[in-house]
């Protein structure tokens, strides 16, 4: 039962930061707290992911309430607490801040934390709160036995279970945990650290919260002292300055004092909301300068003349790409991401540069010394997106002494080429070329972890595609969930850019029901994504490495793919329009214009790819093994 509210109310002072109700009474309930609180700390989120269970219920009903709705904040259902994880890091991925996911004790949070593992693996600011059995059940059991359902019992059948059993499992993919009791002052601090945490981290973070603890009475007024201004005790401090200043001007230095300079930009940059200041760096720089992004990344335009290629080593996108990087003499290497699946195996190689400056978000490596962003008590002295900006505004391009070397740029080689097979299925080359040619600006570019991922690399892409992925965590399926956070969120944002999702049917399988929460709410998507289901019957990718005819590949190939929006509840050519393309002949007639269908609608095609075919780029890694 919520609380009585007292009836007098708190006027808020004049603060744009606070973005609350002109009239908000002096004591709300707990639980409306939370929800305002996460709206001030990303004030551009409006969908609250959740799976409702009997320990989030109480906190789940202040989700409707009329302070918390005037926010324009949502509940929205995912069909199972793993999908809501991976909705819940798409969304944060494509609103570039922070997201929340809400399941209930033990059956929620377990099946939900594969997810929260692939957040923190890829770096997704997901706040997990989680529902947890009353204050009164949690004492009763320090005293004597009492199982309840969702807890798992003690070993020791003569003793109590173990209320925080879930909560030690999450310690290793998660940066912060906090549980909350019946001191109000105490919750309030450890909602704001959790939430300043995981901002500044852009990993998952935890809030275990009893399930009568959302009733209690909070004061209002520590709403308008909002602690995201500011997220460190550092920023602004000098010494946080001075500590800044001088990275930057050694960086400035070696690259002044450099005959053949290269940038290369990685995903971290872009994770950490650091985009618009990278665009502001690459465009003051002169083209001798040569540019390079990884297969993580994808975040520079690849339109510039300067822009060389996708360096990951041996699995670069060209030879060449691979030479110029290699023997550059300073290496200016920003928000690296450094797992093998981003660096071609651990064939990434900076031996041959005189300088080389790693820029990571917490640490700068400046060839063999080490400056620490992050300090002991988990701060930052600054961001990296604050070091970016530093880097262009002291930047002095006339003192930039190298000139231009090279005129070379990646065209991507691989083009179709006509065989007998064209008559049974469309090659995933045939697919790459595809893309090449039609990716607009500003698409939303999602990938599973699948064959065709790694063709990606030998895409060229048109300025300002994001390209979202999960490969290092690898988690097949991720992107039909985190395809419906991502879409989400750009309608919540206004935005009319194209949401496209390339997905294996193998993983498909594993996740396939979150396509019915696009059929569920399309009457708040006025944008819905393109999805291209490679249909090549089984886990072609695994085929390639280990037992290509074992059954252990196989899957249950005969899904009608194109039917199952109608299973979930659509209405073709009113929720939805599918298709499914046989061969290259239909691909053609299908796609050969390049349009993609009206986005009003979600546009499914199923496309039947080879059992055995798979980008060249995986046989040469194959043939190189």
């Amino acid at each position: 039962m919520a609380p009585v509210r007292e009836t007098n109310s708190t006027t808020p002072p004049a603060t744009e930061e606070a973005q609350l109700p002109l009239l908000v009474p002096q004591n709300i309930a707990l639980g409306e707290y939370i929800f305002l609180r996460i709206a001030q700390a990303n004030p551009k989120l409006k969908s609250v992911f959740e799976i409702p269970g009997d320990f989030n219920l109480n906190l789940l009903e202040y989700g409707y309430s009329p302070l918390v709705t005037h926010q324009g904040i949502k509940l929205i259902n995912t069909c199972n607490e793993l999908n809501g994880a991976y909705a819940a890091d798409g969304y944060s991925k494509a609103i570039d801040g922070l997201s929340v996911f809400i399941s209930t004790y033990g059956v929620g949070e377990l099946s939900a934390i594969n997810g929260i593992a692939h957040a923190f693996s890829e770096y997704g600011a997901v706040l997990h709160i989680v529902g947890t059995p009353s204050l009164r059940q949690h004492e009763e059991s320090k005293s004597k036995i009492v199982n309840i359902h969702h807890l798992v019992p003690n070993h020791n059948s003569l003793c109590p279970p173990d209320h925080d059993v879930y909560k030690k499992m999450v310690d290793g993919v998660s940066c912060i945990q906090e549980s909350l009791d019946g001191n109000i002052i105490n919750n309030v601090a450890k909602i704001d650290k959790v939430l300043r945490t995981i901002i500044q981290e852009r990993r998952p973070g935890y809030l275990f919260i009893p399930c009568d603890v959302p009733d209690l009475l909070t004061p209002s007024s520590v709403l308008y002292e909002s602690p995201f201004s500011s997220l460190s005790q550092y920023q602004g401090t000098a010494f946080a300055q001075n500590a800044l200043n001088e990275v930057t001007d050694s960086i400035l230095s070696l690259l002044y004092q450099s005959h053949n300079p290269s940038l290369l930009a990685d995903c971290l940059v872009t994770r950490f909301g650091a985009q618009k200041e990278l665009d502001n760096l690459v465009a003051k720089l002169p083209d001798s300068v040569k540019l390079f992004s990884t297969n993580f990344g994808r975040n520079i335009d690849e339109t510039r003349s300067n822009f060389v290629g996708v360096y990951m080593g041996a699995g670069s996108s060209d030879i060449m790409v691979k030479e110029l990087f290699e023997h550059s003499d300073f290496l200016l290497l920003l928000g690296y991401y450094d797992t093998e699946m981003n660096n071609g195996g651990y064939s990434r190689d900076f031996s041959k540069a005189a300088n080389t400056v790693i820029i990571h978000p917490d640490y700068i490596q400046i060839n063999n010394s080490t400056h620490h962003i992050k300090q002991f008590n988990g701060d930052k002295l600054y961001s990296m997106s604050e070091l970016l900006q530093n880097l262009t505004d002291k930047l002095e391009a006339s003192q930039i002494t190298a000139t231009r070397l090279t005129t070379y740029q990646f065209v991507p080689q691989e083009t179709p080429i006509p065989s007998k097979t064209d008559n049974f299925y469309c090659p995933q080359s045939k697919i790459n070329a595809f893309f090449t040619k039609h990716l607009q600006p500003n698409d939303y570019f999602i990938v599973d972890t699948m064959s065709f991922s790694f063709g990606v690399t030998d895409i060229k892409f048109p300025p300002n595609v994001h390209l979202l992925s999960g490969w290092n965590y690898g988690s097949i399926g991720y992107a039909v969930p985190g395809t419906f956070g991502a879409t989400m969120a750009i309608n919540d944002l206004g935005l009319n850019q194209r949401i496209i999702l390339v997905q294996g049917d193998g993983g498909a399988q594993m996740t396939a029901q979150e396509f019915s929460s696009f059929i569920r709410y399309q009457h708040i998507l006025h944008n819905l994504p393109k999805v291209f289901l490679l249909n090549n019957d089984g886990y072609t990718i695994e085929r390639k490495i280990k037992g290509p005819t074992r059954s252990y590949n196989d899957i249950n190939g005969l899904w009608k793919w194109s039917k199952l929006l109608l299973v979930f509840g659509g209405i073709e050519g009113e929720s939805h329009d599918a298709y499914k393309i046989h061969n290259v002949k239909e691909f053609d007639e299908h796609f050969g214009s390049g349009k993609l269908g009206d986005s009003s609608r979600l546009q499914f095609y199923e496309i039947i790819a080879g059992k055995f075919d798979v980008p060249a780029r995986v046989d040469r890694m194959m043939s190189s093994k």
